[in-house]
This record gives C-alpha cells, structure tokens and sequence, in this order.
C-alpha cells in the first residue's frame, strides 16, 4: 500500500511512493522513459546525472533496458571517491557494472574521477570534461544519507560553505568529509539546483525520519538535503 505524501513537506516537494522497492523501481523507470523520449524529442542531446550507493542498483539494471535513443545522451555522476574506477568503493564501477550495459551501453559516460593524484588536483579537468554535458542538466537522481548529506556534501566538510553557495559558477568541487572515508568530487549545489528534473530515491522508514528532521533544523549547514527540498525535488520512496 502506498504511502500518503507526509505533511511536514514543503509545497515545492512532490511525492511518489511505492509498496515495494521493486515497484518503485518499476515506476521511477517508466517516469525515467517517458521523460527522456519527450527530451530527445525536443532536443539533440540530453543529460543524466545519477548517484552511487546500493539503493539505485536495481533501477539501474532496469533502466538499462530501455528503449530509447542512448546514443543522445550523456551520462555523468552526482558524486563519486577519489579512487581507481577499478576500486570497490568507485561510484564510477558501480555505474559501469549495473546501469552502462544492455541498452545503455550505447550511451555517452563522463566520468568524474580523472588521472590526477588528488580531487583537490583534478577538480579543474573533472569541471573541463563536465563542460560537454548539455547543461543545465535535464535529470538529476540524489541519494540522501541518514546524517542529511547527499552527493558528497557532507555537513561535516571544510569546503561546505563553498560547495552549497547557490551562487558558486564552478560545476564540481573536491570535498575532504571528516566523517567519510576518500577523497571526494561531487557536483555543487548550484549545479544540482538548475538540473530541469530533479529526483531524490530513497527507501525505508529511516529516511522518512531524515527527511522530518532536515525539514525542522532548517538548516543545509548542519543537513544540507534541506537545501535541496527547499528548492524543489521529486521524491521516489518506498518502505
């Protein structure tokens, strides 16, 4: 049975809730479909940015299957560690194990982990390739953490401040999380907020108390989500 919309959120969140994981998978991919034909439609190239972690594995085996034109579109990464795209822990793997293949196979991936031996290093070469990407971004996927963080803001960071600045220009920025293990490049918040379509996809009850918190503090220093539901979101959630 799906879950009615909670009330503590702000007018500006819409909500889309599942019985099942599965279900929601299901219906995020549908939603993912019709969204990107209208866009290749309209336009010669479209964009997606998606996030890393176990939750999205399974939407992105099914959304790999899809019908549609990949060859117009560019995919890159909300986030991803400072590590070998061979690492275990590589955002960049785990995209390429579960979400390029079978159809998507055909699709454009920017990554953005580069050779240099530093996020701090390679910060200006990951904002150079992120250049190529029809921007704003047609479809950004968000995962949220259970301490408010998404992508790699972590409310622990030194480089917070500048990374969650709505009106810093620069596409990505390396993070040092206190809290996290790696090195980190994640996208800024400013580049997030203009995505067209924006998409958190949680799962589970915990998630639902994150939310409620980040919407009583106020406060995207302490919970950066809180940011982004303020602006605007779509929220995917199931049990």
């Amino acid at each position: 049975m799906k879950t009615d919309r909670p009330e503590y959120l702000p007018s500006k969140v819409k909500w889309n809730s599942a019985s099942t994981e599965e279900e929601l998978a299901i219906h995020l991919t549908q939603d993912i479909k019709q969204m990107f034909i209208e866009l290749i439609a309209s336009n010669m190239r479209s964009s997606l940015a998606v996030s890393g972690g176990s939750t999205p594995i399974n939407l992105f085996q099914k959304v790999s299957k899809l019908n549609i034109q990949w060859e117009s579109i560019d995919i890159t990464l909300i986030d991803d560690r400072w590590v070998e795209p061979t690492h275990k822990d590589s955002n960049e793997l785990l995209v390429r194990k579960n979400l390029l293949r079978n159809n998507a196979l055909n699709a454009n991936f920017i990554p953005l982990k580069n050779s240099s031996n530093s996020a701090e290093d390679g910060q200006a070469l990951s904002e150079k390739s992120l250049g190529i990407l029809r921007n704003p971004l047609d479809l950004a996927i968000l995962g949220m953490g259970n301490d408010g963080h998404t992508a790699s803001l972590f409310p622990c960071s030194e480089d917070l401040p500048l990374a969650m600045d709505i009106n810093n220009k620069s596409k990505c920025i390396a993070v040092n999380p206190n809290t996290a293990p790696y090195e980190r490049i994640s996208l800024t918040r400013s580049m997030i907020c203009k995505s067209r379509n924006i998409v958190l996809y949680i799962v589970g009850e915990q998630k639902l108390e994150t939310l409620e918190k980040a919407i009583k503090n106020k406060d995207p220093n302490i919970m950066p989500i809180y940011a982004f539901l303020e602006h605007g979101l779509s929220i995917y959630w199931s049990p």
